[in-house]
């Protein structure tokens, strides 16, 4: 995004027209730019050519964004594995032979809720911090040794990755690293959250700018090699400083078709939250069908309290379809993902009441002063204001009072329509043509459109001629 925005700038001052300052105008597209990379984890950079030295530590996959698929060097002992949402670019690349695949493995969504699983567990013991980044290098890389790893470091091309987890199970192999960076005005930006490994400390110290990029979650089937599936996930802790202040709604379908989904971590998230969570930015982001019977199962081991509530009050056969009803109201995800794992419980949560709210709406119908009008939910309380009053931020009124006055209203405005539907036919009937109809009407009164005729056309005027 940042990178289109003298394009953008010319296209922006056409659609909102004047002289804007083009200079505030550049910065405001750059700075939003931004924001949309930092939610999607892509830089969404121009086609070029790059090279890069990959040090995966023993991982047999990495990731790389904005890969172009069948773009790399034929015999570099490298696999890209085209995205299963979107196959032209690649953001997993598998980096060594596979030791011996296994013949089957469980489906996709039963993998991600084991992965969500993992990702839980690694973050309760502390992997996913800077102080196991930090361990890590004490305890793998010998003292004479690092300031080698520094100097490869300082190589923008070289992309040095400490595993934080690696485990094969039920025929899916999951992981998640960190890759090591060094802090530079030259640094490239790819859209991921970075953080410093080391304290700032006193102004006239020299501190390396050491710095760790966002956890990474991979998920991939170990049946063949190649691997030909890979999900990719970023992992945010309570931790990220995260812009909020968006309007979440206009970016939502943007950042699910076309960025890396985010997993957020907060201390008091459960394992079976997380692990749902992760099925659920799968199914959101494209990566697994709906009909997955894990989707459910997730919902209801993550939500026992909601989905008990949806069983209970809608009295569903058993927790299976009232997880399944639950389901079908997280079809479009209703949170920024920047808010952190609180968002996503109050959001399921709402989802809940929702789905109660609308089984009493039709079991119920009488009960609600809309349904009795005849009127949706919606058009009602558009057109409350015409006929009660807010008390201290809330409506009081007599329900059959208002009822009754609607009524009435919205039979006066049915016979409007009658009578101005009559007044067109008449109109077209004399001649007139529907756009010129159409204005008559708005200056005359219906009833005078069996007196009107397009200039020339009255029958007086045809006698006289």
């Amino acid at each position: 995004m940042g990178h289109w925005a003298e394009g953008l700038a010319d296209e922006t001052v056409k659609v909102i027209g004047g002289s804007p300052d083009r200079q505030v105008l550049t910065d405001m597209l750059v700075q939003a730019g931004r924001e949309m990379e930092v939610l999607s984890g892509r830089s969404f950079q121009p086609l070029r050519l790059a090279t890069s030295v990959i040090e995966p530590n023993g991982l047999p996959f990495v990731d790389i964004p904005d890969l172009q698929v069948d773009s790399m060097e034929p015999g570099a002992g490298l696999w890209e594995i085209p995205d299963p949402v979107n196959g032209e670019i690649a953001t997993v690349l598998q980096v060594s032979p596979l030791a011996s695949p296994v013949p089957s493995a469980v489906h996709a969504a039963e993998a991600l809720w084991i992965a969500g699983q993992l990702v839980a567990g690694t973050s309760q013991t502390g992997r996913l911090s800077a102080d196991y980044v930090l361990h890590w290098l004490g305890t793998s890389v010998d003292r004479e040794q690092r300031k080698d790893l520094f100097r490869r470091i300082m190589d923008p091309a070289v992309r040095f990755y400490v595993p934080l987890l690696g485990v094969s199970i039920n025929g899916w192999w999951i992981q998640i690293a960190r890759r090591l960076i060094w802090v530079t005005s030259e640094t490239e930006d790819e859209g991921r959250l970075i953080e410093l490994l080391l304290d700032k400390g006193d102004a006239s110290e020299q501190i390396p700018p050491l710095a760790a990029v966002e956890a990474i979650l991979i998920v991939a089937p170990i049946t063949r090699h190649p691997a030909d599936w890979a999900f990719t996930a970023r992992i945010w802790t309570e931790q990220v400083q995260r812009p909020i202040d968006r309007p979440w709604s206009r970016l939502a379908k943007a950042i699910h078709g076309h960025g890396v989904p985010t997993i957020t971590l907060d201390p008091v998230s459960t394992s079976y939250e997380i692990a749902c969570q992760v099925v659920l930015k799968g199914y959101w982001h494209g990566y697994i069908e709906g009909d997955e019977p894990a989707l459910a199962n997730a919902v209801a081991m993550a939500y026992p309290r909601q989905v008990d509530r949806i069983q209970r009050e809608t009295r569903a056969p058993d927790r299976a379809s009232a997880a399944a009803t639950l389901l079908e109201q997280l079809i479009h995800p209703g949170f920024d993902p920047a808010r952190g794992a609180e968002a996503t419980r109050r959001y399921v949560r709402r989802k809940a009441s929702i789905a109660v709210m609308q089984y009493r709406k039709s079991e119920a119908p009488d009960r609600y002063p809309w349904t009795q009008v005849g009127i949706s939910e919606r058009r009602y309380y558009k057109l409350l204001p015409l006929f009660a009053e807010k008390v201290n931020g809330r409506y009081d009124y007599d329900y059959d009072d208002v009822v009754a006055r609607m009524k009435v209203h919205l039979n006066l405005v049915d016979k409007a329509r009658e009578v101005r539907a009559a007044a067109l036919e008449v109109l077209r009937s004399h001649g007139f043509g529907d756009e010129a109809a159409r204005k008559w009407l708005q200056r005359h009164p219906p009833e005078e459109a069996v007196n009107a005729w397009p200039r020339g056309r009255h029958p007086r005027e045809r006698i006289w001629l």
